[in-house]
């Protein structure tokens, strides 16, 4: 059975990518990349030459779930059963797919998720067996199971991809393993901090103003979609979050006037959207 691995690039750090690729490398038989348009794409294929990939270019940035269907679609071909899914600057942990394998076969597993080490600040390890939602870095799927659900939603673009695949996953009656054993380095972003306000602990991602419009409009976009399986509480918290977070953007992030602008557009194209 081949084993496979795919990473979605964007503009990536080479030096990163090429510890990912020796870290993946060495796991699997093959990584298939799916560049977004990349400035750098000459870099990245002079790379991708010194490691078994498949390199596959979208023109343009064509979207995080786009190019994961385009990954898992590959993967398909080549006649894997799961696939693993890194972001460009994660490294995953010695012996991460090994783990993985010996638990394929777990009645209802469809998804497994690690140990996840930011680089920015502490995270804290998982200590449920099954978890509720992953991120994408890290993951390992049931490629049976992605077909069976129709794929990653491609118009969400970036942001909440992964929520939406998870949730959707769970509604069909599969569960999301989560193994503390094994794990992954990865990057949430440079600009993280982290803050209290009335004895309240959270953190600040400094995100780009391109980014915030993506959190915003698929959280509501998240909501509508779901609205009947999550119930009236649980959606208006959903919507709750995405209109609070102008707080945020006020009081702790930088370029505010950009994100405000970008967080207003969030909220109204998050509304239009169309969820059939």
């Amino acid at each position: 059975m081949l084993l496979v691995a795919g990473i979605v690039t964007y503009n990536p750090d080479i030096e990163r990518l090429g510890e990912n690729l020796s870290a993946a490398s060495s796991q699997v038989d093959r990584v298939v990349i799916v560049d977004n348009g990349s400035k750098n794409y000459p870099a990245i294929t002079g790379l991708c030459d010194k490691f078994p990939t498949e390199v596959i270019h979208n023109e343009e940035n064509r979207g995080i779930a786009t190019a994961l269907n385009q990954i898992a679609s590959k993967a398909t071909e080549c006649g894997a059963n799961w696939l693993l899914t890194l972001d460009q600057d994660s490294v995953c942990g010695e012996g991460l797919v090994a783990e993985y394998e010996s638990h394929v076969g777990e009645s209802d597993v469809a998804s497994m998720t690690c140990r996840i080490t930011d680089r920015s600040f502490a995270y804290k390890e998982p200590d449920k067996k099954y978890v509720d939602s992953c991120i994408t870095s890290g993951n390992y799927i049931d490629l049976a199971e992605w077909k069976r659900l129709g794929g990653f939603d491609e118009r969400l673009f970036i942001d909440r991809v992964d929520t939406d695949y998870c949730y959707r996953l769970r509604l069909d009656g599969k569960k999301i393993l989560s193994i503390a054993s094994v794990g992954i380095l990865h990057e949430v972003g440079t600009g993280t901090s982290e803050h209290s306000f009335l004895g309240k602990h959270f953190v600040v991602f400094n995100h780009s103003a391109f980014r915030v419009y993506y959190i915003t409009r698929n959280q509501v976009y998240f909501a509508r979609k779901h609205r009947l399986s999550l119930g009236e509480a649980r959606y208006h918290r959903y919507v709750r979050t995405a209109w609070t977070r102008i707080f945020v953007y006020l009081f702790y992030e930088d370029d505010k006037f950009a994100k405000l602008c970008q967080w207003s557009r969030g909220l109204r194209d998050g509304y239009l959207m169309g969820i059939g």
